[in-house]
């Protein structure tokens, strides 16, 4: 990978500890997966603890990262968002070394997100469908992860 998510990484590196370089090394793509699923909870302009809680789990689940190490790694992934990324190059180039699989299951975590404040608000809606199309994912594969996360949180499909 290269361009943006490069930046992303000096930025990220230049910004940590001394300490923590090595190993911000060896999770640089998981903390540029929660920088898209803080985008999406930033979406509606209501950064809710629900959200926040839901990025900490899918991290902690999906990516392994151990709790002591989760404060460092929110706290890159917030000052990463802050810089308001580029989403277009910041998902395009994200993606290149993605298989079908993984696609298909950060756009199911960025849903997580979305729906754990219980609301799956149209701005939060239209960030995933663009990351959606960004992963070269088809619409169906958009509107199934969407129903299979609107169920487990019990949220309404009809009409989706």
């Amino acid at each position: 990978m290269s361009g943006l998510l490069d930046e992303f990484r000096q930025k990220v590196l230049s910004s940590s500890r001394k300490e923590k370089q090595d190993e911000v090394k060896t999770i640089d793509d998981k903390i540029a997966l929660g920088v898209l699923l803080w985008v999406v909870a930033e979406a509606d302009e209501k950064f809710l603890p629900e959200e926040e809680e839901k990025i900490k789990e899918v991290l902690s689940s999906y990516c392994k990262i151990p709790e002591g190490d989760m404060p460092y790694i929110i706290g890159s992934i917030e000052e990463a968002a802050k810089q308001r990324i580029d989403l277009y190059r910041f998902a395009h180039e994200l993606s290149e070394d993605l298989d079908y699989e993984a696609k298909v299951s950060i756009l199911e975590n960025l849903f997580r997100v979305a729906c754990s404040d219980k609301d799956l608000d149209y701005k939060e809606h239209e960030v995933i469908r663009k990351v959606s199309k960004l992963f070269e994912l088809s619409h169906r594969d958009f509107i199934q992860a969407k129903i299979k996360v609107k169920r487990e949180f019990n949220l309404n499909i009809a009409g989706l």
